[in-house]
């Protein structure tokens, strides 16, 4: 299926540090898994699309991968003299703040902590292995990411097999605690930002930076600016310690205009 969408990176966005199952596979070519969906696109040029899926399906990853915004307004944000953030939206062009499950995302997060991409990735993937349900398809068998009750079937050992070392127990808090209600994943789409960010803080193993990444990357709180070494090292040398307050609106993807730039060039 062959949509035209202007404003839309695959590559970037699936180096951009807010997913962990969205692959290159060849040049041009993803793998996009999300839930318990996978999903094959191919970019053919800057702004045409091959989505291998009908148009049903396709309302899914409209959402997905917030097709209703055309992103143009981000360009316009930064202040005249902000040449700094101006190269970074141009070098970013196609980024993107996907809409992602919240499950997933809180353990997907609670996993990244003090690791880097590519071994976050092996460990979702070893645990989905492990877990999920298996999804067949012309491309291959891949793996659901698996449900609170699917995680907790597998014992201590096999998650640390995975590789989570000390976030497994954390893991499993939160899994237990997701299953006897004590987090209404949807009803805390409702609350403010601060009433989110304190609620996701309440759980094990969950400091400011996986609480924000979460508020930004399942529940689309623009405002909200995860904090890691690169970006504090912007905030840094670039405004004076913190975001300006013209960008407070959209920091979160602000913030991710800094962190695709500073990550592969000089901070200069």
């Amino acid at each position: 299926m062959i949509k035209k969408i202007k404003n839309l990176n695959l590559r970037t966005i699936a180096n951009s540090g807010q997913c962990f199952r969205m692959y290159e596979v060849e040049e041009n070519v993803f793998n996009v898994l999300s839930s318990d969906k996978m999903l094959r696109v191919t970019m053919i040029n800057n702004d045409t699309y091959d989505f291998d899926c009908s148009e049903k399906e396709f309302k899914y990853y409209h959402h997905y991968f917030d097709l209703s915004d055309s992103y143009g307004k981000y360009s316009k944000i930064c202040k005249s003299n902000d040449k700094f953030l101006k190269k970074c939206i141009d070098f970013s062009k196609g980024l993107r703040i996907l809409n992602q499950d919240k499950f997933e995302m809180i353990i997907s997060f609670i996993i990244s902590q003090r690791k880097s991409v590519k071994a976050i990735q092996t460990s979702i993937e070893r645990m989905c292995k492990l877990s999920g349900k298996a999804i067949k398809n012309k491309y291959g068998t891949f793996y659901s990411f698996p449900n609170a009750k699917e995680i907790l079937k597998l014992s201590k050992v096999q998650l640390l097999s995975c590789g989570m070392g000390y976030r497994t127990d954390y893991i499993v808090d939160f899994c237990k605690d997701y299953i006897a209600g004590k987090y209404d994943l949807e009803k805390m789409d409702k609350m403010s930002d601060d009433e989110l960010i304190e609620t996701l803080l309440t759980i094990k193993g969950v400091g400011i930076k996986v609480a924000s990444c979460v508020a930004l990357f399942a529940y689309h709180r623009m405002s909200i600016c995860p904090v890691d070494v690169w970006i504090s090292r912007v905030l840094d040398k670039k405004y004076n310690g913190k975001i300006p307050k013209e960008y407070q609106e959209y920091a979160g993807m602000i913030q991710q205009y800094w962190f695709n730039y500073t990550r592969i060039n000089k901070l200069d």
